[in-house]
């Protein structure tokens, strides 16, 4: 998987969430702009502390590898 696709992941299991980006990244303890980085590729992902993974995934309900 590409990592453009990778980050697309990422806002898709937000949107199926039913969350914005705002609240997400409320719900995972760090800031929109964070957010709105990793969702358009700005930030790795795979970079990320494994802390930030972790919070994105139980947020969201997903397994850290499917963000990954």
């Amino acid at each position: 998987m590409s990592s453009a696709a990778r980050h697309n992941n990422l806002a898709f299991y937000r949107c199926s969430a039913g969350l914005s980006q705002s609240e997400l990244a409320k719900k995972a303890g760090f800031s929109v702009r964070v957010l709105q980085n990793y969702e358009q590729g700005t930030r790795d992902l795979k970079k990320a502390a494994a802390e930030t993974v972790l919070s994105l995934a139980r947020v969201l309900g997903k397994a850290v590898e499917d963000l990954m």
